[in-house]
């Protein structure tokens, strides 16, 4: 990462936390939000490792994630996330999920290549910013990228070098479009269609 992208992102993650704190210091108002996961038995550990990781990195935005196991008895407002272990070469090639921000709140992540793309220490970190940046286009309602951070368009290497240190930060535009996604998301809210 060169210095200008540290700084950059060093000062998004200050900008994170201060937003997230008034002045005396108490959390903003937080969002609950529910978030079931597909069963998969055999990947218990890891998925619950990258739950905590996921809560971590939404919490300084104010969201506070309600993590479910399995879509029975899933609440009609809540995201689901579906868990591939076989994914088609041929189904977004490169890609370790995908959502659908348009068509409601479901998630398909492929657990397959975030194993492939990362050793035994970074997988449930990957999965964790993985699951964030899907619920994140969710919560944004909009198909868009940032220039860095938790919501590129493609991580590379010092991305991933990163994510074992510390996660990666929310772009300030990103911060402003999930708390207007989840204001719209709000029982009541009165939004226009975008």
């Amino acid at each position: 990462m060169d210095g200008r992208m540290h700084i950059t992102a060093i000062a998004t993650m200050v900008l994170m936390t201060s937003a997230a704190h008034g002045k005396s210091g108490n959390p903003a108002r937080e969002h609950n939000l529910t978030v079931c996961m597909e069963l998969v038995p055999t990947l218990s550990v890891t998925i619950g490792q990258a739950q905590k990781i996921a809560s971590r990195m939404f919490a300084p935005v104010g969201v506070m994630i309600n993590w479910r196991s399995g879509f029975r008895g899933c609440p009609a407002q809540a995201i689901q996330v579906s868990i591939s272990n076989r994914t088609p070469e041929n189904l977004r090639p490169g890609a370790l999920a995908y959502a659908r921000p348009y068509e409601g709140a479901d998630i398909q992540l492929f657990y397959d290549r975030i194993a492939a793309a990362g050793d035994a220490v970074l997988v449930p970190r990957l999965m964790a910013h993985v699951l964030v940046h899907e619920i994140t286009h969710i919560l944004e309602q909009i198909s868009r990228h940032s220039a860095y951070g938790i919501m590129k368009a493609r991580w590379d290497r010092e991305d991933y070098v990163q994510m074992k240190l510390m996660p990666l930060p929310f772009a300030a535009e990103d911060i402003d479009l999930i708390r207007k996604g989840l204001a719209a998301r709000a029982p009541g809210a009165m939004v226009a269609p975008r």
